[in-house]
């Protein structure tokens, strides 16, 4: 009797080469323009089933203009702050600095990182396990409002074979966009599940440019002109959803603006737009998509809503999850609300207006009203961070794994506490004739400058608008003496002090 031999197949689970942890290291800076110190770069680290928040003594130029990438396995590789690209070691790629050639910065960078707002993204090239596409915006200056605009888009591609394994850059600021766009990019994966789209806006209407990365590279495949005009204000966010079927974009000016998407063609479709504040509100807005694509989270500098995608009418689904309460960090800087992502352990993660050592966390997203457990400031860091948050897609869209795993859980880090803010400095002193008051940040609101004698009495004051940084102030025929100063708003001691004025 014959035997039959069947093949022996062995079932492994998907483990290492396939897991999809490009979005694993986050790199969180803050400016270092500020008064505080440069070498504190927060990272938070999401490998091993567990969120470890560190502190790298690097410097922190990550701004704006912030993302990063790792390798399948969850190692950092490189990241780019839109001025240069640095690999795991912190220190500059072979070619890779002076990105987004232009006019707008000397040298073409403030000392705190490239200022495009979600202006960077990278992306694995198709085909390759060691080729990464870094696509970013540059500024340029014009004659007329706005001045300050968006107007190419580059790609640049680093090849991790190079340099020990340390990675080079082979190609760099490729232009592929030459139009004034809105600052902000995102992407999103082909429906056949290894390609790219990438969206980018134009200034001014309503044009969609769609870029497509496939194993042949970057490339302009069409444009779609839909919905209404959008124009450029810095404030805002754009993003798919992690299931890819839906675009979003909110700021203060042009407010929600969504749209279905067809991952097969690049299409867009269905456009609403929908007032959540009142538009004459300025801020920084953001947004972010709950993991299963149901809930669209939009926050306002004071104020962050949820909107439910499977109701009815999910225009007015919107509920009211967070209001900001009011804290200050060091009694001087608005912990409020600005930019959010979603973190591969299903959490939301909101980054501060002004510097301070805080996220704002959404716990659940996927849960209903103030059941979706918000908390401000549910996260303390090692450094301070403002503004910046990297901007990554779902990399896992598309493949075997979930978009994230809530499986993962915070671990304290025994961290080292923040820096201090820098004082409120008033110079020189003594004085004679004029003094200088210098914040160490513009004032978000108006506030007021006073001197007293040693007796309590008021003998000057001056009121300091918002948006100042800086003012000179007379004191001249004053008594030569002691003296206290002040600097109150919003209601609170922002600062204080002893002068002397000389003859």
């Amino acid at each position: 009797m014959k035997k039959l031999l069947f093949p022996c197949i062995i079932i492994v689970p998907f483990i290492g080469f396939s897991q999809k942890k490009f979005d694993y290291n986050w790199l969180l800076g803050v400016r270092t323009d500020t008064g505080y110190p440069e070498n504190c770069l927060n990272k938070l680290d999401f490998n091993n089933s567990e969120l470890k928040i560190l502190r790298d003594t690097v410097s922190s130029e990550l701004f704006s203009t912030n993302s990063s990438i790792s390798n399948n396995q969850g190692e950092l590789l490189f990241y780019s702050n839109g001025c240069y690209i640095k690999n795991k070691n912190h220190q500059i790629m072979s070619n890779g600095n002076n990105l987004n050639p232009g006019q707008v910065y000397e040298d073409n960078c403030p000392n705190y990182g490239y200022t495009a707002n979600r202006g960077l993204m990278i992306l694995p090239q198709p085909g390759s396990d060691h080729r990464y596409y870094v696509i970013h915006q540059a500024f340029k200056i014009f004659d007329s409002p706005p001045y300050y605009r968006i107007d190419k888009l580059y790609y640049t591609v680093v090849d991790m074979t190079l340099n020990n394994g340390l990675g080079d850059v082979v190609e760099k600021n490729q232009l592929v966009v030459e139009h004034t766009q809105y600052a902000g990019i995102h992407a999103v994966r082909h429906d056949n599940g290894v390609d790219w789209w990438i969206i980018a806006l134009a200034h001014g209407n309503n044009e969609y440019f769609k870029l497509l990365l496939d194993e042949d590279g970057l490339s302009v495949v069409d444009t779609q002109t839909i919905g209404d005009e959008a124009f450029v204000n810095g404030g805002g966010q754009m993003l798919f959803s992690p299931d890819g079927t839906r675009y979003a974009k909110f700021d203060f000016k042009n407010q929600l603006m969504l749209f279905d998407f067809d991952r097969a063609t690049g299409q867009l479709a269905n456009y609403r737009n929908v007032v959540v504040t009142d538009s004459s509100a300025f801020g920084f807005h953001g947004l972010s998509f709950s993991p299963s694509s149901r809930f669209l989270y939009l926050s306002t500098q004071r104020q962050l809503f949820q909107y439910d995608l499977h109701a009815a009418e999910f225009e007015s689904s919107g509920v009211l999850i967070g209001e900001y309460d009011g804290f200050l960090f060091n009694d001087l800087f608005q912990v409020m609300f600005q930019k959010m992502q979603l973190g591969p352990d299903c959490r939301i993660y909101m980054v501060p207006h002004a510097p301070a050592p805080y996220l704002h966390v959404i716990n659940h997203p996927d849960e209903p009203g103030l059941a979706c457990g918000f908390a401000q400031r549910g996260i303390e860091l090692p450094c301070t961070a403002n503004y910046s948050l990297p901007n990554f897609p779902n990399y896992r869209l598309g493949t075997p794994y979930p978009t994230c795993d809530s499986n993962i859980v915070y671990v304290s880090s025994g961290f080292a506490p923040p820096p201090p803010v820098q004082e409120i400095m008033v110079y020189p002193n003594p004085a004679s004739g004029q003094v200088t008051v210098a914040l160490p940040l513009p004032l978000y609101k108006g506030a007021v400058w006073s001197l007293c004698d040693q007796l309590g009495r008021e003998v000057a004051r001056a009121l300091l608008p918002v948006g100042q940084q800086e003012a000179q102030l007379g004191v001249e025929g004053l008594a030569v003496g002691l003296y206290f100063w002040r600097v109150e708003g919003d209601g609170n001691v922002l600062g204080s002090g002893k002068l002397i004025i000389a003859k």
